[in-house]
């Protein structure tokens, strides 16, 4: 087991969607990673993907809150503000790789700090990743 991860969002608004196909593989997968010992650096970005998300399949913004509310009270994780360094480094990926914006400032956290990205996501954009990129479901 990798003792640091980028977990995007994907993997989060599953997690919080109780319907969502993914919703079982991605809450037992952080679940058991925590458990574990694991730990997760997010970009502070998380937090506004994960409340548009889940805002708007639960149809309520009350509910995007509270799981950025109980995102932000993960005990095994850390957040990381998008600084100078880091913005230049996910327009560079964005460019290169020609990723959305969202997924260019999880790969370029990744690449930064040379630990996996685990997504959700079936799009090939993350297997861009030179560390590894872990697939949930």
């Amino acid at each position: 087991m990798d003792a640091e991860v980028v977990v995007d969002a994907s993997i989060w608004v599953s997690g919080f969607i109780s319907r969502d196909v993914n919703h079982n593989p991605s809450r037992l997968w952080i679940q058991r990673y925590i458990a574990e010992g694991g730990f997760i650096v997010e970009p502070t970005f998380v937090l506004i993907e994960v409340a548009a998300a889940v805002s708007r399949q639960a149809g309520q913004s009350t509910v995007g809150r509270e799981a950025v509310r109980d995102l932000f009270h993960v005990r095994a994780m850390r957040f990381k503000s998008l600084d100078p360094p880091s913005f230049w480094s996910a327009v560079e990926t964005a460019a290169d790789l020609q990723l959305r914006a969202g997924d260019a400032i999880y790969v370029a956290l990744a690449y930064q700090l040379n630990i996996p990205l685990v997504s959700s996501s079936s799009n090939s954009c993350h297997s861009s990743h030179p560390q590894s990129t872990l697939h949930i479901a």
